[in-house]
């Protein structure tokens, strides 16, 4: 999907509040957070839930829609950042050196800055409702907000490095690379911008295994939460 396709995807869910039945107050309508191991199949999960639940939703109802890899793109925007950023806030990548450095030369706002972006932007997204936030501590930014669903999908290796293999194209030494990577990646950011461990099946209402259930039938399983939650 294209930059201009997930700009109009966004623009079309935020167009979508303004009609919204008084009775579907902000804060009252449910959400969901999905963390991840890399190659858990998040992405696909979460795309099939949100064609699942806007299918079993009235006719008219505020649409779900996903936000993963390009939440960042919709917080530069909402911010007025310019986009060469997302580079460096990659929420797996260690960009540390050269954040600083371009910190000091004036290049761009504060690491710490655009964190706050992001979690102010995760907050409103889950305020208003009917989201599927992949990533970046969704699940402890909005802990403390009612109706939101907070699930971490893993899987075993093996499945995991197959998914990504077919998924982008890679061969067994780069998969394993990218797996190592992006987990790693992914457990720096949620210690070092929130002290916890993402590991903890604490911080999730449930730990779901992509390699046993399959994709088709954890979305089904979230689905059943979401559904519990109203």
């Amino acid at each position: 999907m294209s930059d201009t396709d997930y700009f109009a995807k966004y623009r079309a869910y935020f167009v979508s509040q303004k009609d919204r039945s008084p009775l579907a107050a902000p804060g009252h309508l449910p959400f969901v957070t999905v963390s991840r191991q890399a190659g858990a199949g998040a992405e696909t999960v979460a795309g099939l839930l949100a064609a699942k639940l806007n299918a079993q939703g009235p006719q008219g109802a505020q649409p779900w829609t996903v936000f993963d890899k390009n939440l960042i793109d919709r917080v530069l925007a909402d911010q007025d950042l310019p986009q060469e950023i997302a580079k460096l806030v990659e929420e797996d990548k260690d960009t540390t050196i050269k954040a600083i450095v371009g910190e000091l030369l004036g290049l761009h706002p504060s690491m710490w800055t655009i964190f706050h972006h992001t979690s102010d932007t995760i907050l409103k997204l889950a305020r208003l409702g009917r989201c599927i936030i992949v990533g970046r501590g969704g699940n402890i930014v909005t802990a403390k907000l009612q109706g939101g669903i907070h699930v971490r999908l893993v899987a075993p290796e093996n499945v995991r490095l197959a998914h990504l293999a077919k998924h982008f194209g890679l061969d067994e030494k780069s998969a394993a690379k990218y797996l190592r990577e992006h987990d790693e990646g992914r457990r720096r950011y949620v210690k070092t911008n929130f002290e916890r461990d993402i590991e903890d099946p604490l911080l999730y209402d449930a730990v779901l295994n992509t390699g046993l259930l399959g994709f088709e039938k954890t979305a089904d399983l979230l689905a059943g939460m979401v559904a519990a939650k109203k």
